[in-house]
């Protein structure tokens, strides 16, 4: 692969597990002086729910800072990345705004440089403004939000937000018109059954900008995970459902949508199980009928190419990913793959030269 267009990955993850407060902090602290030990515990001791979504505990169960994402990266042309919240601990007070505060001191000295942070608010608080205007003190490159509302019933499967329908709340959509006053975009994260949520709060809130995170996820389209995917036909299911929520959603101006986390175990390719890397073959086989679709739908100006780093490293390389978009664009004029890597997420996120 030979890159000769610049590159803003608009959706990476970072974390310290000893330094900053994570899910994952406390057993590092008890356990991580033995490396073994401490993996051996988290495939036993967590959830099946949890480890079933990750894949393989190891992807997530060490520090991933920049150096590292560095590493991943090599080879393809970074010029920015975007930092997505990545469920920061400390949530009384103005406690979120500490990610923020964290990550805009963690790339200074480093190649990899930060183009733009969005933060976790509760926006069912009722001191949402409060923690809204920390963040904005905490960093100039604050600008979004994003409050995962996925969720499914199915208890095999890790859900990301407390109750179904969240932001149908009458108390969290009085939140979100905060997103208006502070000129703030919204990072939307569901699974594919709750696409309409999306529809309906972009209709509602026209001057907010939406960022739909990882095309909407589509539990199983790839084969079995918890309930979803056991057969052509429940797939099938998934696919015409999904189809459906990203056309309903692809006609609200105001959303743009990430070509990205197609790679995450819940979709079902099975991947993170084997000994090697799917080929690039394999890969355009079963996802470029995905990518191709969202495209379609979306067009040039309102995608986003992004790696969801390091979720989506337990099924294939960050090289092998990028080839993989490469290849699902060749086809395309130059200006319009620039938009795709580089000048929409530029614009979207408000990045500086």
């Amino acid at each position: 692969m030979n890159f000769s267009i610049p590159v803003i990955d608009p959706h990476i993850h970072q974390w310290d597990l000893l330094n900053t407060p994570r899910i994952l902090s406390t057993p590092k602290r008890l356990l991580g002086w033995n490396r073994l030990l401490y993996e051996t515990a988290l495939r036993y001791g967590a959830k099946k729910s949890d480890r079933a979504y990750v894949g393989r505990t190891d992807y997530v169960a060490q520090d991933y800072l920049p150096a590292d994402y560095g590493q991943d990266s090599g080879g393809v042309p970074i010029q920015k990345v975007v930092h997505v919240e990545a469920e920061w601990r400390h949530r009384k007070g103005n406690g979120p705004a500490g990610e923020t505060r964290w990550l805009h001191s963690l790339f200074e000295p480093e190649a990899v440089t930060l183009g733009a942070i969005v933060g976790y608010v509760d926006l069912q608080r009722h001191d949402a403004r409060h923690v809204i205007e920390a963040h904005i003190d905490s960093s100039d490159k604050f600008v979004g939000i994003r409050q995962m509302l996925a969720n499914d019933a199915d208890d095999g499967i890790m859900s990301f937000c407390p109750q179904p329908g969240l932001s149908m709340q009458p108390q969290w959509r009085s939140g979100f018109e905060l997103l208006e006053e502070y000129q703030l975009s919204f990072d939307a994260w569901v699974f594919h059954h709750q696409l309409d949520e999306i529809d309906q709060l972009a209709k509602r809130f026209p001057s907010v900008t939406f960022i739909l995170d990882h095309m909407g996820t589509a539990i199983g389209i790839g084969g079995p995970f918890a309930s979803y995917g056991h057969n052509a036909a429940a797939r099938d299911v998934v696919l015409k459902t999904w189809q459906t929520g990203i056309a309903a959603v692809a006609e609200n101006p105001n959303v743009v949508v990430k070509l990205s986390g197609q790679f995450m175990p819940v979709l079902g390719w099975g991947f993170e199980h084997r000994a090697v890397a799917p080929g690039l073959q394999e890969l355009l086989d079963k996802t470029a009928p995905l990518f191709n679709f969202v495209l379609q739908q979306f067009g040039v100006d309102r995608c986003l190419f992004a790696s969801n780093f390091p979720m989506d490293k337990v099924s294939l390389s960050f090289r092998q990913l990028y080839e993989l978009y490469a290849h699902l664009v060749q086809g395309l004029p130059q200006p319009d793959q620039k938009k795709l890597f580089h000048d929409n997420a530029a614009r979207v996120y408000k990045i500086q030269p």
